[in-house]
C-alpha cells in the first residue's frame, strides 16, 4: 500500500490475504468467483490492520497466527456487510469496480453476502468468546444505526449529534471490535484495552467523515465511487448537514436533499453551493480533532515501531484523498 502504517506488518497483511482466501473456499464454482470478485476488489483493510498493530503494539507475538485469523475474519465480515449494503443502497460501484449484485444477480448476491458471515464467523469461532463479544456488540451497533440513518434520509432536520450517533455504529464500532480483540489476544488489562478501543473509536468517526467530505470533493478515479451518491440517496452527512445551516445557500440546499428522486443536475448544483460554504473545511476540521484524541489515547503504551504505525495510520485516515 506504501503507507507508512502498513509497512510494519507487510508480512502480516500478506497473510491475511491468504487467511481470507483460504476461509473462502466453496465447492459452488460461481459462489468461489463471487467471493474472489468481493474480495479482489481491494480496500484498504482497516480493521485486520488495527487488530494486528492493536496486537504488536501491546506487546503480541509477531506472526501470531490466531490474530492474523481474527484479522482476516474482520474483514471478510466487512466485505459481507458492503454486499449487503450495496444492495440496500442500490449502489453502482465499489471501489472502481461495478457492486456486485450490480455484476451478478441480487439473490445470489445477498447469498454470497450471508455465506462470508458465516466463513467469518467460523474463524473467530475458533478464538475466545471475548472476541465474538466484541463482534456481536460491533455487529448490534451497525445494525441499530442503519435503522437511525433510515429515519433522517431526505429529513433536514437532522443534527451533528444524529450523525455521530449513526456513524459511531456504522463505522467506528467495528474497528474498536478488532482494536480490542488483538489488543484481547495480547494478554493486555482491561485499561489498556479500553484505551486502545477509545484509540479506534475515534479514528473509526474520522475515517467516516472524511469518507462523507470526499463524497463532495473527491476525485472518482480516485475514490472509486461517483461524487454525490450521498446526496442522491439522501444519506444525512456531516457535510450536508452544516451545509444546510448555511445562511445564503441552507435553503437551496434543504430544498434539493429533502426531495426523493433528486436528479444529477439538481445534485451537480447542491455540490456547487456546498463547496461556497466552510462544510467542508468544518468537516475536516472536526476529523482532525477525532485524529488528534485518537492519538492521546495511545500514551498508555510503550514506544515501539507499531505505536508508530497507530499514530501514522490515524494521520493517514484524515489526509487521505481515496
Amino acid at each position: 500500500m506504501g503507507q507508512p502504517w502498513y509497512e510494519s506488518i507487510s508480512d502480516e497483511m500478506a497473510a491475511v490475504d491468504e487467511a481470507m482466501a483460504k476461509a473462502l473456499q466453496s465447492n459452488e464454482p460461481k459462489l468461489k468467483e463471487m467471493c474472489e470478485y468481493m474480495v479482489a476488489t481491494g480496500g484498504k483493510k482497516i480493521r485486520p490492520a488495527v487488530c494486528i498493530l492493536s496486537h504488536l503494539a501491546c506487546g503480541g507475538a509477531r506472526n501470531k497466527r490466531e490474530v492474523i485469523n481474527v484479522g482476516a475474519a474482520f474483514e471478510i465480515i466487512h466485505s459481507a456487510t458492503l454486499i449487503h449494503d450495496d444492495i440496500n443502497d442500490q449502489g453502482e460501484l465499489r471501489r472502481g469496480r461495478k457492486a456486485l449484485y450490480r455484476q451478478y444477480s441480487i439473490s445470489r448476491s445477498i447469498i454470497t453476502g450471508d455465506f462470508m458471515f458465516a466463513m467469518g464467523f467460523r474463524l473467530l469461532g475458533r478464538s475466545s468468546s471475548a472476541i465474538v463479544d466484541f463482534v456481536v456488540e460491533a455487529s448490534a451497533a451497525m445494525g441499530e444505526s442503519e435503522f437511525i440513518q433510515k429515519d433522517f434520509e431526505h429529513t433536514p432536520r437532522v443534527t451533528e449529534a444524529d450523525y455521530i450517533e449513526i456513524i459511531r455504529g456504522k463505522t467506528a464500532m467495528p474497528i474498536v471490535a478488532a482494536a480490542k480483540s488483538g489488543a484481547y489476544l495480547s494478554g493486555a488489562d482491561h485499561d489498556t484495552i479500553e484505551a486502545i478501543g477509545d484509540y479506534a473509536l475515534d479514528v473509526g468517526l474520522a475515517f467516516q467523515i472524511i469518507d462523507d467530505t470526499l463524497d463532495i470533493v473527491g476525485d472518482t478515479e480516485k475514490t472509486g465511487k461517483r461524487i454525490g451518491v450521498d446526496l442522491i440517496e439522501g444519506k444525512p452527512t456531516l457535510p450536508v448537514i452544516y451545509a444546510m445551516r448555511h445562511p445564503v445557500y441552507g435553503d437551496r440546499i434543504r430544498s434539493v436533499f429533502s426531495r426523493d428522486g433528486t436528479s444529477q443536475d439538481d445534485v451537480e448544483e447542491v455540490i456547487g453551493l456546498m463547496k461556497k460554504t466552510d462544510a467542508v473545511e468544518r468537516c475536516r476540521e472536526k476529523a482532525y480533532g477525532y485524529a488528534d484524541r485518537a492519538i492521546s489515547y495511545l500514551s498508555v503504551l510503550e514506544d515501539s515501531v507499531y505505536k508508530d504505525a497507530l499514530v501514522d495510520l490515524a494521520n493517514y485516515v484524515v489526509r487521505r484523498d481515496r
